[in-house]
């Protein structure tokens, strides 16, 4: 497996800037690299929708005016991304240009302005490069059922990308420097391609970034998200939109949950957690503590369900009743959205009483640990040929069950790496509600012990 941040403008943001202050790069370098990298894979692995390139397209020609303002600059202070590449998941809105949902009924649709975290990304210095591909209308965790077909793992083709921001979190992975992408967080969104791409992607707090200018799925439970190649980068990403700063380094405790969510792990997944976590607990960074999983999961994860799709249902209540449009639409995306258009109002309210109970579900089994961990996926990247047409059976199940939970409540969650070769698996940390910083400062850690000079 290729391993995250390799490329040769550095393997970092801070890195990147490094070079570009030394005048040993440009943006335009950087950005045209980066477009005839993805002009090598974007068709094998269909990870785009859309791509900003040309001699006059927007990435380029925001690639010139950045190296125009660095050469002017004077003493001026680097903007906190500037020249970071940036792709964006097409249930997103970047003005001027198509925002499909991966949808044949929304070909068409050209949105005249930016959606809030696409405005401050790019105020913030970000080169937008394209418009990535997912599961259509957000609402697959496979990543099958793209626009043009399934999108392809970066590490072996023949397996699904997860979803539904895989296209996201395939341009992360195989692009040749640093790199941020956005996704979206309805049930695992951004966590899941993150673990099955060998990727970072975190979901902060509900609510913390916003969705103002993005197609919602269920609004109740839709996160904004971001994908780099480091936990590192991803903070200072996080950090840019959020003006937070970083927790204090020390030694946190992280709970194991004794049941359900360390149950049902596949052999590799299994090997490379139980590795992970002894590194872990090696460094002196970070201790371990089993904790008792006590809730009604099953509640739980029947009751998010109810309310993703009862709220999809509404919104997309238009395409789902046009007899033209619904012929367009995937198998299983429709199967799933029908299952919404037939849940009842008093199924839907009940099922919203579920998010208070699994917030008390997971007030006790932290109660005496700073972060939980556990996979961030049971199971390894399945061959897209065994997902195909069974989109919505047991798989389904298996890839949500360590993500869900924390789109009903709301806690921050973030995906890191765990593997050292092979399929990639993923660690996912969880944190108290709010804490998004303590997520982020232990990933940083975690990420040092993994991934650093010192790692094994």
């Amino acid at each position: 497996m290729k391993p995250a941040g390799a490329g040769r403008h550095g393997s970092s943001i801070a890195s990147f800037h490094e070079r570009l202050l030394a005048g040993e790069v440009s943006c335009e370098e950087v950005v045209t690299e980066e477009l005839k990298n993805i002009d090598g894979y974007a068709k094998k692995h269909n990870a785009f929708i859309t791509v900003l390139s040309g001699k006059n397209g927007l990435a380029l020609s925001r690639a010139r005016e950045l190296d125009g303002w660095l050469a002017k600059r004077g003493g001026a202070p680097l903007p906190p991304l500037f020249g970071v590449p940036l792709t964006i998941k097409d249930n997103t809105f970047l003005g001027g240009f198509p925002t499909t949902d991966a949808c044949k009924a929304f070909l068409d649709y050209v949105p005249t302005t930016n959606a809030d975290v696409i405005d401050q990304l790019l105020g913030a210095g970000c080169i937008p490069l394209g418009k990535t591909n997912l599961h259509e209308l957000a609402i697959g965790i496979m990543g099958t059922s793209g626009l043009g077909g399934p999108i392809h793992n970066a590490v072996d083709p023949e397996r699904i990308s997860g979803g539904s921001s895989g296209g996201s979190a395939v341009s992360v992975a195989l692009s040749r420097g640093p790199i941020l992408s956005t996704g979206t967080d309805t049930g695992g969104s951004v966590r899941v391609p993150a673990a099955l791409n060998g990727v970072c992607g975190f979901k902060p707090s509900h609510g913390l970034l916003s969705t103002e200018g993005v197609f919602p799925l269920g609004g109740s439970l839709d996160h904004m998200g971001l994908f780099a190649k480091s936990t590192p980068d991803l903070a200072l990403g996080f950090r840019t939109l959020t003006g937070s700063s970083p927790a204090a380094r020390r030694k946190r405790v992280l709970g194991i949950p004794s049941s359900y969510f360390t149950d049902d792990m596949d052999s590799k997944v299994s090997k490379d957690f139980w590795r992970t976590l002894d590194d872990l607990k090696e460094s002196g960074e970070f201790a371990t503590k089993d904790v008792e999983a006590t809730g009604d999961f099953t509640r739980y994860a029947r009751a998010r369900a109810v309310i993703m799709l009862k709220e999809g249902a509404w919104f997309y209540e238009s395409i789902l009743r046009s007899p033209e449009t619904r012929k367009e639409i995937h198998p299983d995306v429709l199967a799933l959205m029908d299952r919404g258009r037939n849940a009842s109002v008093p199924q839907y309210v009940r099922s919203l009483g579920a998010i208070f109970a699994a917030g008390r579900s997971m007030s006790r089994m932290m109660r005496d640990v700073d972060l939980l961990a556990m996979p961030s996926c049971l199971i390894v990247p399945p061959k897209i040929d065994e997902i195909l047409g069974k989109e919505t059976g047991s798989f389904r199940t298996l890839m949500l069950r360590n993500a869900e939970l924390f789109n009903l409540t709301g806690l921050p969650a973030l995906s890191l790496p765990m593997s050292r070769g092979g399929l990639p698996t993923g660690l996912q940390l969880v944190g108290h509600p709010g804490e998004d910083e303590e997520v982020l400062t232990a990933s940083e850690s975690a990420w040092d012990v993994l991934h650093g000079s010192g790692a094994h």
